[in-house]
């Protein structure tokens, strides 16, 4: 027994002293990090990097940058995993090198103050996207989000966020659109103006085709893109009912001190304008149109005009066949 714990401590004894004679160090000035101004050159070796000339690392690097390099077992392939960063800023890239050392770099998405950016380093909001914009063409330029569908055919249906250009006026500055695999099914998408209140919006379906916009006065145009007043249909509509909210009623014309014009005044007029007093004429509204609350008061006011020739017809008739009955 005390052979045996004699031994041990010796053991341990020994262990100390190599450990304190062989401390393993490597790298600059024992930092454990190496040179390596080409992220992809040789050697293909796993460690941690410095580089003061960086080449092969993100585009517009440039003065101080720092690299991690994953490599595989095989030396003779290039197949890494890497991370890299600039010395004076806090966005982060990252790629894996697929075998090919010119393998572009994506960067890594940042948060700060429980803000989230995506290719910017000073998120203003929750989530904020940071793009380069250009401002000479009507094409939607990158899409912010993805959300996939649940489908069977595995064909890639999606509800994707796009953003677009913010020059020149009148071209879409987002869309949310809905994709059957890779083909436009319909979208929303908004416009800006030529100032801050000067946008506006469309609804597209098949493919694009835009169907219903909606103007910065509040206008809405259905089949067509400038309507003038606050619904502008191009097409039939189809309705169970309409309800048109009016004034001035016609029930004047029963009042007592109504003019009733005298059916040979109505005979002269229609013989000199083809049509009835106070109604619009056909050419009128074939140019025109008509307003259905204001006709419907104009019709209703000739048939209750109608109702007392009647009536006044009807005591004609009746002081005649008194005459005849005497």
């Amino acid at each position: 027994m005390k052979k045996s714990l004699l031994l041990f401590v010796l053991t341990l004894a020994g262990l100390g002293a190599y450990a304190q004679v062989d401390t393993i160090k490597w790298g600059l000035e024992d930092s454990r990090t190496e040179w390596k101004n080409d992220a992809g050159a040789l050697p293909h070796l796993s460690g941690f990097f410095q580089a003061n000339a960086p080449v092969n690392y993100p585009d517009g690097a440039k003065g101080w940058w720092h690299l991690l390099d994953i490599r595989h077992s095989n030396a003779v392939n290039l197949f890494a995993m890497q991370f890299a960063g600039g010395f004076y800023d806090q966005k982060l890239y990252f790629r894996k090198t697929a075998n090919s050392a010119s393998t572009p770099w994506s960067q890594v998405v940042l948060t700060r103050d429980g803000k989230t950016g995506l290719m910017t380093d000073n998120p203003r909001a929750l989530f904020d996207v940071g793009l380069s914009s250009t401002n000479n063409t009507d094409v939607i330029t990158s899409v912010l989000a993805r959300l996939p569908e649940w489908n069977d055919n595995g064909i890639g249906n999606c509800l994707a966020v796009r953003s677009g250009n913010t020059q020149p006026t009148d071209v879409k500055s987002f869309s949310l659109e809905h994709y059957f695999g890779q083909y436009l099914n319909s979208s929303i998408n908004f416009y800006r103006g030529s100032d801050a209140g000067d946008g506006f919006m469309t609804f597209a379906t098949s493919a694009g085709t835009e169907r219903m916009r909606i103007t910065y006065w509040g206008n809405v145009g259905i089949g067509t893109t400038t309507p003038q007043s606050k619904l502008a249909v191009a097409g039939t509509i189809t309705a169970q009912k309409v309800k048109v909210t009016a004034t001035g009623w016609p029930d004047f014309v029963f009042a007592d001190d109504y003019q009733l014009p005298s059916l040979s005044a109505v005979e002269q007029y229609i013989r000199t304008h083809r049509h009835l007093p106070e109604v619009p004429a056909a050419d009128e509204v074939e140019k025109n149109g008509q307003d259905l609350g204001e006709m419907n008061k104009k019709l209703l006011q000739k048939v209750e005009e109608l109702t007392l020739y009647v009536i006044e017809l009807q005591k004609q008739v009746n002081a005649l066949q008194e005459k005849v009955n005497k």
